[in-house]
């Protein structure tokens, strides 16, 4: 098969074409269409021979690797790598349609998250699992501050003797390396999205260092245009313990939640899934606010002039929810309703959350 790959404003374009004797397996293509898995660019049949990919922008596996990495980040691909083939499993699709090379295999570096590519093409000529972990084994270079200096020999020692190979197996040994790693990206394949980290320190050095970065894009996008994938100055969740803020800065509420209960207990916080991005948010605190200032914000919206800087609130009280309307220019609507300026309208499960032209889906 010929591949071809390039970046297209903030996502990732990825075409394969079958060569002689190849075919595309269009039922099989469909079958995974019809999932949305996170983790893999989103395929579509393009030509009765091509399938294009778009995802969210990043660099293949074999450029990230020539740069110094600590165990966490090795860690954290090779957990991804996990659960993607026990994705691939739970949905009963083969596992040799994954394109297992390190060079087709992509990173976002502001959000750390890995992307496979799905190729249902006959005769298959994707790889294999064990060749694709063991190219990242020995393409890592630890960073030279990494005080644990054996990671990488411990774990060809371990791989070395998996015998047979289990997926699963390998779960349990990054567990026992750092049982934080597997929650994050359980968490993350739950809903949340975003910079990957578990230490608020590392999340606000994050933010500080983006804010010295462009100012976020205005522009409308053309309404024909693709935007599948995460804008390279955004990151929209922190993957953390609980409840830890995930704003810039706090963000102090209005005087319509000020009465919110001081301790919550045990709250189930709801997500949105973004249309546009194909994103899914976490609404990880009691009061999370949206707009496009990143700075007052806790999910600021890129490429929308119709956001205002601070357009909404989603409200989380008990097991019920709410959006409240900061007065902003183009308004706010749930499932085509207007919301009046300062007032809590509760919002339920699969409603549509309009920010201006901005759709959002809350889920609960």
């Amino acid at each position: 098969m010929k591949i071809k790959t390039k970046k297209k404003d903030c996502h990732l374009l990825f075409k394969v074409k079958t060569a002689f004797g190849e075919s595309i397996d269009e039922k099989e293509l469909d079958r995974f269409s019809r999932f949305y898995l996170r983790g893999f660019l989103k395929p579509r049949l393009i030509k009765k021979n091509q399938i294009e990919y778009t995802g969210p922008t990043g660099v293949s596996l074999i450029e990230y690797l020539k740069k110094p990495l600590s165990k966490r980040d090795f860690l954290l691909i090779i957990e991804q790598i996990v659960v993607a083939v026990q994705k691939l499993q739970a949905n009963s699709l083969p596992l040799n349609n994954l394109l297992m090379n390190i060079q087709y295999v992509y990173i976002n570096e502001v959000t750390k998250e890995v992307q496979f590519i799905y190729v249902p093409i006959a005769p298959s000529s994707n790889g294999n699992m064990i060749e694709l972990i063991e190219s990242i084994v020995y393409s890592i270079n630890p960073t030279p501050e990494e005080s644990d200096k054996d990671f990488v020999s411990r774990f060809i020692y371990f791989f070395r003797g998996l015998k047979p190979f289990n997926i699963n197996v390998i779960e349990k040994y990054i567990a026992k390396e750092d049982r934080s790693v597997v929650s994050i990206i359980k968490k993350q394949n739950a809903g949340q999205s975003g910079f990957m980290t578990n230490k608020k320190q590392h999340y606000y050095e994050h933010y500080d260092e983006l804010r010295t970065s462009d100012d976020e894009l205005t522009g409308l996008l053309r309404e024909d245009d693709e935007a599948t994938g995460l804008l390279d100055d955004e990151a929209t969740g922190l993957l953390n313990d609980e409840d830890e803020a995930t704003g810039l800065l706090p963000v102090a509420a209005s005087e319509d939640t000020a009465l919110l209960a001081e301790n919550q207990v045990n709250i189930r916080y709801p997500s949105l899934y973004r249309v546009l991005t194909e994103e899914t948010i976490s609404v990880n605190k009691p009061v999370f606010r949206l707009g496009k200032e990143k700075s007052y914000v806790d999910y600021f919206v890129t490429n929308n002039v119709a956001v205002s800087r601070s357009h909404a609130d989603i409200v989380t009280r008990g097991n019920r929810f709410f959006v409240i309307d900061l007065n902003s220019k183009n308004h706010t609507y749930i499932n085509g309703r207007e919301l009046p300026v300062r007032c809590e309208i509760e919002i339920n499960d699969g409603d549509e959350l309009k920010l201006g032209n901005e759709e959002f889906v809350f889920h609960i």
